[in-house]
């Protein structure tokens, strides 16, 4: 029977100078709340999520590093309202993200069936087929989510057709491009 792994990258909890970051996506869930509403405060406690994830699947410490910078700059974004100002910055936001989610979706993917170097072509196939399959999937259930929050949170959430589609089509650019970038690295480990 496998032993389960507290985090990928190491056996036991130990506190990382990388969880002050995630601590404070956390306090920023409030904070988000008080200043700008309840659509920025469930914007920023799906990214105290996604860093919770990143601790716990991350490959390395600069992945987490980097997956929760991503994602805290992202609720921040939404927080000060920055995506109505800046009209490409939400694209751009879609693309990275769903890059670092469909890294995460990997490592996850890594830790949980033990993926190793020698992996065959056919594995390589097959894991990039669930890559694609799962970040698409995730891209698709953001969409969602914004729309969910449109009618249930706040109407400041900015929806549309347009808008979901373009969303869509950054998100599973950034998956692409991430699928490519493993199956070229052959990052299997």
């Amino acid at each position: 029977m496998p032993t389960l792994v507290s985090t990928a990258y190491e056996a036991t909890f130990r506190f990382h100078a990388s969880d002050l970051l995630r601590l404070g996506a956390i306090f920023l869930v409030p904070l988000a709340w008080l200043s700008a509403g309840p659509a920025a405060a469930a914007a920023m406690a799906l990214v105290a999520g996604g860093t919770c994830l990143l601790r716990y699947y991350a490959g390395s410490r600069a992945q987490d590093l980097t997956g929760q910078l991503v994602f805290i700059s992202a609720g921040l974004f939404s927080m000060i309202g920055l995506y109505r100002i800046i009209w490409w910055l939400d694209l751009a936001v879609h693309l990275i993200v769903m890059a670092v989610v469909t890294v995460l979706i990997y490592d996850i993917l890594v830790h949980r069936n033990g993926l190793t170097q020698r992996a065959s072509q056919a594995q390589q196939r097959n894991v990039a087929f669930v890559l694609l399959t799962y970040g698409s999937l995730a891209a698709v259930l953001w969409e969602i989510g914004e729309w969910a929050g449109y009618y249930l949170v706040s109407q400041e959430i900015g929806v549309g057709i347009l808008d979901s589609v373009t969303d869509i089509l950054a998100g599973i650019l950034g998956i692409l491009g991430t699928v490519h970038w493993i199956s070229s690295s052959r990052k299997f480990q």
